[in-house]
């Protein structure tokens, strides 16, 4: 590694970013003294994927390092590390054993973590500092959370006055757009600021607003909106009058009534209608006022008051660009308010569940640690680092960046005697930028990249030049097209970016392919297809059939798309041409048929007397079973009874379908309805996962068919399965998905989109409190007319428009920097003038001199040979079960599960039930969370309902006990199994302490007899609390088999 405490390396796609990362983290590894060094370096990555990686890649790595014949793969590590280490082969071997055997018996020391696990352990130790519920849950679900709020939201409408008329006024402005007065799903929209912590500053202040607040403002933006229309109407009113008293028409001014007479005419109206930037508003001191054909005295009068037609046009264009933001400010106000009160609905929830959600961690992290000196932030946490990776830099959030920078640069800046320097690795790339929506800022890696140092110590840049990834043409052309695509890009940083940063060389790989077809729009793919949009898909099937000529596999064929309608479409397309296809939408376990038809019959039974849900039923029935006539068969079925169509359909004997479910438990009644309809005939690994997912939420308690179809709606979209790795088929995803995979066949459709082309841009502008009734940010819809607005507006609007160009350039990099051999591209026949995808593609093609070939609705350009020059790699095909097995009832065995390691008959029976006790204490916080635990305890020890009921009498015994009810009060502060760290390495973990009136209690559970070692092991931990200044009240014994209580002091 760089002498440099500080190496940023800058990686473009495909040049060994993760081997030079695992380089550097073994040489840190080897330069150490001792076994453990991994102990002493925090990798902080973002996918749990990615640490997944990273890990096997190391300890791979140290696996084959001890082979006596070391692996041609590993040779270039190996004598870079010798190099840097001095080691001989033996010193290395033996160092290389030692290393992977303590690693493998201390993995959960080995800390590549991801960056919101790593912040999730630091948010624990201060739990206390900031109110959170010492086992509060983290919710990863932030969906589930939101959709909670918004109907907790929605409930309260007819209650609460205020609230409702917020409502109604929104769902009435949406009627009046065209739209429908449904605002759920606005809310779900606008609910998205929630997870962007770039808004959480802005949102913070918005909290301690109320309705009242929201609509003074409102009312306070339409008074300056009518003050500053009735001031134009006065103006244009006075202009008017004197044009008209002295006989001029329309026809005396030039272009008639369609330019300056039409702007009089609009501002004595008090019409702002006319853009500020509209020519002979812009130049009245220069543009031709008068016809042409007007008398001479009508053209001197005209002249004569071009003045104030100049003054007319000034006043105009400075109010113009102040009431559109008054109006773009205004129509956020609704949504916004909406959303203030959707936060405190999540507040309810987070107290009520005890839970943080993930997209909280770096906000609440940074509130409590900003002040903090790093040494008591480590001291909390308990452990010292030396050395920091921090891969994917650039989609790092500034809020993680601050969070992070203080335990780095006290590191760094520590030079200890007899110990190694501290250090930071940086690896990132700019141009792979495309989180900006989760909150990662580009912008924030070409700071630090462009400072010479970095915590006032030199750092060291580096850059991976060579591509070890792709073909020589697909580099070629990657290398050529972006670098002629970033001159267009407004922002002078981006330019240099794609300038200084983007040009990779080769690493001899001689070949590679890359097509770009531009449809004609008024092309006519040989299928049923009313939009363009849909030929796209057509020609998609031309490229795959093409590549899989020429030697790939459909396997090592990707499609990349930007989002999933568009894969959706291509998908059906190409299934309907009896071609594999893994997608998305293929995985997604609601997508099947058949799981539709078992919801769909849930529902049924849930609610038999509605027809819509046995309608639904019906159709997934044909689906499922390909039935021709449609009609008939649903008008024959539609009004039997669940005992009829239970009999008829599905040769369901045992009782109706409502009973059979009434009686059984839900995952046993599901599958053997999905029995009697065949369902299992033909291995479904969609099917075998929902009835997994339903199986594991119903396991331990019982839930009713609403609970489930309840938490089914909540989870389904996010729930699929994962793909055979070894599947023969064309794989279909996001451009966002692909990111850190290669494929050799990448093809990229739709690369129609305009370069400045965004979703809906918002931004926050910062205005005077005293003018905008106490609110200092406002939140407006980002366009084009924001150029006119007053204040700081302009920027704000210029700094996103070249923000959302850098999004759609680096989007766009991360697709075509996928491929390893072959890349096709297809976008429609574009203007030159078209600000687009397409356009620059034709541009970059007549500017190198390919020429493009006409074919049947396209034209195409070919760079490079077209026949496959790598060679395939043969797959093994997976095993599938042929049919999945049922067990019925009188087959069903007797499983042991948890529960039987602890209950049994005999005479140890009471000592069993109290290790159950046990576990339930140790999870248990205080009386408020019984039934959750209670819950989970149900769940892994398989308790049946009798045992459930004894052990209900049990812990409530403990905890209502007169000597016990003080240790397990709602709201009390408590430490379940927390260990406590000795000087020589070892833990303690008393069962629990708590903290009353500044003093603890230590509680301890045991089982069978009473025996001094129990006090003498509480006087220990007494012992260990005093030393940390920890006063000890009391101490209590509880065993819980025979609930007896010991309690002393002293």
């Amino acid at each position: 590694m760089s002498q440099s405490p500080t190496t940023f390396y800058s990686a473009s796609a495909g040049s060994g970013k993760t081997y030079t990362l695992a380089q550097d983290y073994l040489t840190l590894l080897f330069k150490n003294p001792y076994a453990n060094g991994y102990r002493r370096i925090l990798a902080v990555t973002f996918t749990n994927k990615a640490v997944g990686e990273m890990k096997e890649r190391i300890l791979d790595y140290l696996y084959k390092f001890t082979f006596d014949e070391l692996d041609e793969g590993v040779l270039g590590i190996v004598n870079h590390i010798k190099n840097e280490t001095g080691l001989d082969n033996e010193q290395f071997k033996n160092k290389a054993r030692a290393i992977f055997n303590q690693l493998l018996h201390d993995y959960s020391a080995f800390d590549i973590v991801t960056i919101d696990s790593f912040n999730h352990r630091i948010l624990r130790t201060f739990a206390k500092d900031i109110d959170l519920p010492d086992n509060f849950e983290v919710e990863l679900d932030s969906k589930r959370l939101i959709s909670k709020a918004i109907h907790n939201l929605i409930a309260r409408a007819g209650k609460d006055k205020k609230l409702t008329q917020q409502l109604v006024d929104f769902s009435l402005s949406k009627i009046e757009e065209g739209k429908s007065w449904d605002i759920e799903y606005d809310l779900q929209d606008i609910a998205k600021l929630i997870q962007n912590e770039n808004h959480y500053p802005f949102l913070k202040q918005l909290k301690g607003k109320k309705v009242e607040d929201f609509l003074g403002l409102r009312e306070s933006l339409y008074k300056k909106i009518k003050f500053a229309k009735s001031e134009l109407e006065e103006k244009g009113k006075s202009l008017f009058q004197e044009f008209t008293e002295n006989g001029l028409t329309s026809n005396d001014f030039f272009y008639k009534a369609s330019r300056v007479y039409k702007f009089i005419t609009e501002s004595a109206q008090g019409n702002y209608s006319i853009a500020p930037d509209t020519g002979y508003v812009k130049d009245m001191a220069t543009a031709t006022l008068e016809n042409k054909a007007a008398s001479a005295s009508a053209k001197d009068f005209i002249e004569s008051k071009r003045a104030d037609l100049v003054n007319l046009s000034e006043f105009y264009t400075e109010n113009c660009g102040a009431i559109m933001f008054y109006k773009n400010i205004a129509s956020s106000l609704t949504p916004l308010s909406l959303l203030n009160e959707l936060l405190h609905e999540i507040d309810k929830i987070k107290v009520a569940e005890q839970i943080v959600p993930i997209y909280e961690f770096n906000a609440l992290l940074a509130e409590q640690i900003k002040d903090e000196p790093a040494p008591f932030i480590y001291e909390r946490l308990g452990e010292r680092y030396r050395h920091y990776f921090i891969d994917e830099f650039q989609d790092t959030s500034r809020m993680q960046w601050e969070n992070l920078a203080p335990l780095i640069e006290n590191e760094l800046q520590q030079q200890r005697e007899n110990e190694e320097r501290g250090s930071l690795m940086l690896v990132g790339d700019a141009k792979q930028s495309i989180y900006r929506f989760r909150g990662g800022d580009a912008d924030q890696f070409l700071r630090l990249l462009a400072t010479p140092d970095l915590f006032m110590l030199p750092k060291k840049d580096e850059t991976l030049e060579f591509n070890w990834r792709s073909y020589d043409e697909v580099i070629k052309f990657n290398n050529e097209f972006f670098d002629y695509y970033g001159d267009h890009l407004h922002s002078e940083v981006y330019q240099t970016l794609y300038k200084k940063y983007l040009q990779q060389q080769t690493r001899a790989k001689e070949g590679g392919f890359i097509q770009i077809d531009f449809i004609d729009k008024d092309f006519e793919a040989p299928y049923d297809t009313d939009d363009f949009n849909n030929a796209y898909p057509y020609q998609v099937y031309q490229q795959i059939k093409k590549a899989h000529k020429n030697g790939f596999a459909l396997g090592e064929i990707c499609v990349l798309v930007r989002a999933n309608k568009e894969g959706h479409e291509i998908a059906k397309y190409l299934v309907s041409q009896e071609m594999r296809v893994v997608s998305g939408d293929s995985l997604l376990v609601y997508a099947s048929h058949k799981v539709q038809l078992l919801v769909s019959l849930m529902r049924m039974v849930q609610a038999p007397e509605q027809q819509k849900p046995r309608f639904e039923f019906l159709m997934a029935y044909t689906r499922v079973f390909e039935i021709e006539d449609i009609h008939s068969f649903v008008t024959t079925h539609l009004h039997q009874s669940l005992l009829e169509l239970g009999k008829g359909l599905m040769a369901f004997e045992k009782d109706d379908l409502g009973a059979a479910f009434a009686k059984t438990a839900l995952f046993q009644a599901t599958e053997q309805v999905a029995e009697s309809l065949g369902l299992f005939k033909k291995q479904d690994t969609r099917l075998q996962s929902f009835l997994e997912f339903l199986f594991e939420y119903s396991t331990g308690y019982e839930v009713s068919l609403s609970d489930f179809l309840e938490h089914w709606e909540l989870k389904k979209e996010k729930l699929s399965v994962p793909a055979a790795a070894d599947a023969d088929a064309v794989q279909i995803m996001t451009i966002h998905k692909s990111k850190g995979l290669e494929f050799p066949v990448v093809i990229v459709p739709h690369c129609d989109k305009k370069l400045d082309d965004a979703r809906n841009p918002t931004g926050w502008v910062s205005v005077k409190e005293e003018e905008y009734e106490g609110f200092d940010q406002v939140y407006i819809n980002l366009k084009k007319e924001n150029e006119f607005y007053p204040g700081t507006a302009p920027e704000i609007y210029a700094n996103n428009l070249g923000k959302v160009q850098m999004d759609q350039i680096n989007t766009l990099y991360v697709a075509f920097t996928r491929a390893r051999e072959q890349l096709y591209i297809s976008a429609e026949s574009a203007n030159p003038k078209t600000n687009n995808y397409s356009s620059l593609l034709k541009e970059f093609i007549e500017k190198k001199g390919i020429e493009l070939e006409t074919h049947n609705g396209y034209e195409s350009a070919q760079i490079g040979d077209v026949n496959r020059k790598s060679v395939a790699i043969e797959t093994e095909e997976s095993q599938m079960l042929e049919e999945y097995q049922v067990c019925l009832d009188s087959e069903r065995l007797s499983i042991s599960t948890r529960k039987g390691l602890l209950w049994s008959s005999g005479a140890s029976e009471a000592i069993q039930k109290g290790n159950v006790l046990h576990e339930y204490l140790s999870l248990m916080k205080d009386s408020s969370n019984l039934d959750k635990v209670r819950k989970k305890i149900n769940r892994d020890f398989s308790l049946s309902k009798e045992e459930q009921k004894e052990m209900k009498k049990m812990i409530e015994a403990v905890i209502s006990h007169p000597d016990l009810v003080p240790y397990y009060t709602k709201g009390i502060h408590v430490l379940n199994e927390q260990p406590i760290l000795l000087p020589s390495g070892t833990r303690l973990i008393p069962d629990r302490v708590v903290f009353l009136n500044d003093e603890a209690v230590i509680i301890d559970y045991k089982t069978g007899a009473v025996l001094e070692k129990h006090r003498s092991q509480l006087n220990k931990y007494e012992d260990l609390l005093v030393s940390m200044h920890i006063k000890v009240s009391e101490k209590v014994l509880i065993y819980t088999d025979s609930l007896e209580i010991v309690k002393w002091n002293g």
